[in-house]
């Protein structure tokens, strides 16, 4: 039991971090998407679970948000706050 615990912390890891990222979108989810997504693929290079797929394809969904966020912001959010007169 204590083999299995040992060969899925970084599926277990990555997956926790994608989910995360989804949450945090924006440039701290990119970058947890990121690191999510290699925690899952070192896990399924070295030992191949299902929660590393999962975290595979949740990195992937965080990422493509996150940068969706930041397209947005950047493009649309950010000049319409430029335009706000000061107070």
């Amino acid at each position: 039991m204590a083999e299995k615990e040992k060969t899925e912390g970084l599926g277990v890891s990555g997956f926790t971090i994608g989910v995360l990222a989804i949450i945090f979108s924006g440039w701290v989810g990119l970058i947890m998407a990121i690191v999510g997504f290699i925690f899952c693929m070192v896990q399924q290079k070295r030992h191949k679970t299902g929660l590393a797929k999962v975290g595979i394809i949740i990195n992937i969904i965080a990422a493509i948000l996150s940068v969706v966020v930041v397209v947005l912001y950047t493009t649309v959010i950010a000049p319409l706050l430029n335009k706000i007169p000061a107070a």
